[in-house]
């Protein structure tokens, strides 16, 4: 016989142990991250060579590790009862679940998104959650907060 647990009334509900992780694909895929790497620095030189000036070819280099910080920089990732926090070294991002109208899942990410269908804004304001190896884990407590796309709240 199995005894269920009944809450006192003024007891708080238990809320959801909070799960991190973190994610570093430049650390997982040494050799593509060299090759980019190899590849941004060329692009580089070359604009400087085409523009001769050294200030361009400065600009190309830091606009395409903007682009590429998501692979060079590690992410921390962290969910909690309140919301989701993504931290690198350079950005800081804290979003409660109301903020999130849906999510979607594709293979080794889970997309937080602002609206429940996929439009251009929602890739430009929703939150992509890396989760290469613990993504059944993530999706399990994002299910408990947004609701799958297409399901209404």
């Amino acid at each position: 016989m199995t005894h269920c647990h009944e809450q006192a009334p003024d007891e708080p509900p238990e809320r959801d142990a909070p799960i991190e992780w973190r994610v570093w694909p430049a650390r997982h895929a040494p050799a593509l991250s060299i090759l980019v790497a190899i590849f941004a620095v060329s692009l580089s030189v070359a604009v400087v060579l085409f523009y001769e000036s050294p200030w361009y070819g400065v600009m190309a280099l830091l606009i395409l590790f903007a682009a590429t910080t998501s692979h060079y920089l590690p992410t921390r990732y962290q969910l909690d009862a309140d919301g989701m926090k993504l931290r690198t070294p350079l950005v800081r991002t804290l979003r409660p679940w109301t903020a999130f109208a849906a999510y979607f899942a594709d293979g080794d990410s889970i997309f937080l998104s602002p609206y429940s269908k996929l439009n251009w804004m929602a890739y430009r304001r929703g939150i992509r959650l890396r989760c290469p190896h613990n993504c059944a884990e993530v999706q399990d407590y994002v299910e408990r907060h947004v609701p799958a796309a297409g399901h209404a709240r």
